[in-house]
């Protein structure tokens, strides 16, 4: 894992556990749509043999939806403790790693890559799968007043079927964004009914990180695969 994506140029992304412990890294790519089905099917076939699984690694595939025009079409985020991380990136490249990465250069432009850490997440702690999501990427000056009014809020006011989380992206990026919130729905019904503005008190917190929080860009996903 540690010659992972070579192809890939730096950028910005999240995450996707609900560990607040985690950190992760994030991989986004450019697919044809002629050739999405392929790339798919190689994540399937490569993730799906329990051989290839890393302890500790969590491994998330996503196709993003509605993006700008810069946002890639996919992206693929590797998630853990630091010390299962590390281990993973310590260890030596397989010859099965090697063989899907050139099968996969085939198909995918690379874009960019990036790396973080999660360290607030509010909403349901169980293992069901909540595979819609929204990524705000932020610029946040003071990220201990952030998460201090970010955590008062969300820990009493997450609407129900929905789970957020908040952390910060530690690589250098030009739309200099420091930091991340992912809200994640169980369906896009729950999405397209959520009403954030109905929140009690939502519009007064908003309003109190607006000296310390710009938004940068914005992007909805949708979960094709977990390993």
């Amino acid at each position: 894992m540690k010659k992972i994506f070579l192809f890939i140029i730096i950028m910005i992304a999240a995450f996707s556990s609900l560990n607040a412990q985690s950190i992760f890294s994030t991989y986004s790519f450019n697919v044809e749509p002629k050739d999405q089905s392929a790339v798919l099917q190689l994540y399937k076939n490569y993730f799906s043999n329990k051989e290839n699984l890393i302890k500790g690694i969590t491994v998330t595939l996503y196709e993003n939806h509605f993006k700008g025009k810069d946002i890639a079409t996919h992206e693929v985020i590797f998630s853990g403790t630091p010390e299962a991380m590390g281990a993973a990136y310590d260890s030596k490249s397989t010859s099965a790693w090697n063989l899907f990465q050139s099968e996969l250069s085939k198909f995918c432009k690379g874009v960019r890559a990036a790396e973080g850490k999660r360290s607030s997440s509010y909403g349901d702690t169980s293992s069901v799968i909540y595979p819609v999501q929204d990524v705000y990427f932020i610029n946040v000056k003071d990220e201990a007043q952030y998460k201090a009014k970010f955590d008062a809020f969300w820990s009493k006011n997450i609407p129900a079927n929905t789970r957020i989380s908040f952390g910060s992206v530690s690589t250098i990026n030009e739309e200099k964004t420091t930091h991340y919130v992912v809200r994640s729905f169980k369906d896009f019904t729950t999405k397209f009914k959520d009403d954030l503005k109905s929140i009690k008190d939502y519009a007064e917190m908003m309003n109190s990180l607006k000296e310390i929080r710009t938004f940068n860009t914005t992007q909805t996903r949708v979960l094709l695969g977990k390993w």
